[in-house]
C-alpha cells in the first residue's frame, strides 16, 4: 500500500471535520457536566465559529444536545440508541447457537424451538428449528404468534412495560381473542405476574400432551429484546424431566446476555 498524501502534516485521506466531530463526542462523553462553547474551544484549540458549526451538526443528527440560557452541550440520545442497537445485535448474533443447542437438547422429544421478537409490536418468529427439518435453522418472515396461547407471546406480555402491554391488547382485544382461554383480564394478569415471579412462561393451554416454555432474553443493559421458546407434544413427560428442560431453556436465554458480557465471539 502506498503512502498517504500529507498536506501541512495532515493525512488527506481522512475527513478532518468528521475527526473533529468524533473528538467532540469523546470529550462530551468524558465530561462529568455539560460543556460550554468556551470550554470546548479551550480544550480542542478550535475557533468558536468552527466549533459552533460542528456542534450544530451533531445536535441536528441527535448525537449532541444543546440547552439554552446558558448554552451548554452534552451527549444526545442518538449516541445511546446507537449503543443499544449494537448491543442488541451482538446478543442476537449469538441466538443461532442458543436455538441449535436447545433443539439438540430436546431432540428426543421432537421439540420445536424458536426465537421470537416484537419489532413492530407484534410477536414474530425470527428463528425456528423443528423436527420436520432438523438440519435447517429457519428464518421466517412475518410469522406472527397467537397472542393468548403462545408461550412466547405470553412471555412478551409479562415482561413488556405496561404501555407496551396495553398497546398489544388494543391490537388484540382480550374479549375477542383471549376470553375463551383466560375468562377475564384479571386471571390473565395474575398468570403474567406468576411468569414474572418465576422468570419464564409455561402455559397449560394446549391440552395434557402439550409442553410449552418461553424465557426472556435481555441485552447487557437489561433491556428486554427477545424470547427463547420451545414446544413439544408427548404422551407424558415426568415432572422432574420437564423441569430440567425448563431450566435448560431459561439458562440458554440467560447465556445470551452472559456471552455478551464476557465478550465472547459470535457463533
Amino acid at each position: 500500500m502506498g503512502k498517504e498524501a500529507l498536506v501541512d502534516g495532515r493525512d488527506t485521506s481522512v475527513v478532518q471535520s468528521l475527526l473533529r466531530g468524533l473528538d467532540l463526542l469523546q470529550r462530551l462523553s468524558a465530561a462529568d457536566h455539560p460543556l460550554s462553547l468556551r470550554e470546548l474551544a479551550e480544550t480542542t484549540g478550535l475557533k468558536e465559529p468552527t466549533l459552533y458549526k460542528l456542534l450544530q451538526t451533531l445536535v441536528a443528527a441527535g448525537f449532541a444536545e444543546k440547552t439554552d440560557r446558558p448554552v451548554l452541550y452534552s451527549l444526545g440520545p442518538e449516541v445511546f440508541d446507537l449503543s443499544d442497537r449494537y448491543l442488541r445485535r451482538s446478543v442476537l448474533s449469538r441466538a443461532e447457537h442458543a436455538v441449535r443447542a436447545v433443539f439438540e437438547h430436546l431432540h428426543e422429544h421432537r421439540a420445536t424451538v424458536v426465537l421470537a421478537q416484537a419489532p413492530a409490536g407484534e410477536v414474530e418468529v425470527v428463528m425456528r428449528m423443528s423436527p420436520e427439518r432438523p438440519d435447517v435453522l429457519q428464518r421466517p418472515r412475518g410469522q406472527v404468534m397467537q397472542p393468548y396461547t403462545s408461550a412466547c407471546s405470553l412471555a412478551f406480555q409479562a415482561f413488556w412495560t405496561e404501555s407496551e402491554r396495553q398497546a398489544y391488547r388494543r391490537r388484540h382485544p382480550f374479549w375477542e381473542e383471549g376470553a375463551h382461554l383466560w375468562e377475564t383480564p384479571e386471571k390473565l394478569d395474575e398468570y403474567l405476574q406468576s411468569v414474572r415471579d418465576t422468570g419464564y412462561a409455561t402455559p397449560q393451554l394446549g391440552g395434557a400432551n402439550a409442553y410449552l416454555v418461553a424465557a426472556p432474553v435481555y441485552d447487557p443493559n437489561q433491556q428486554f429484546i427477545a424470547v427463547l421458546g420451545a414446544s413439544m407434544r408427548e404422551q407424558q413427560v415426568a415432572e422432574d424431566v420437564w423441569q430440567q428442560h425448563i431450566t435448560h431453556v431459561v439458562q440458554a436465554a440467560a447465556e445470551l446476555q452472559a456471552a455478551q458480557d464476557r465478550g465472547d465471539q459470535a457463533c
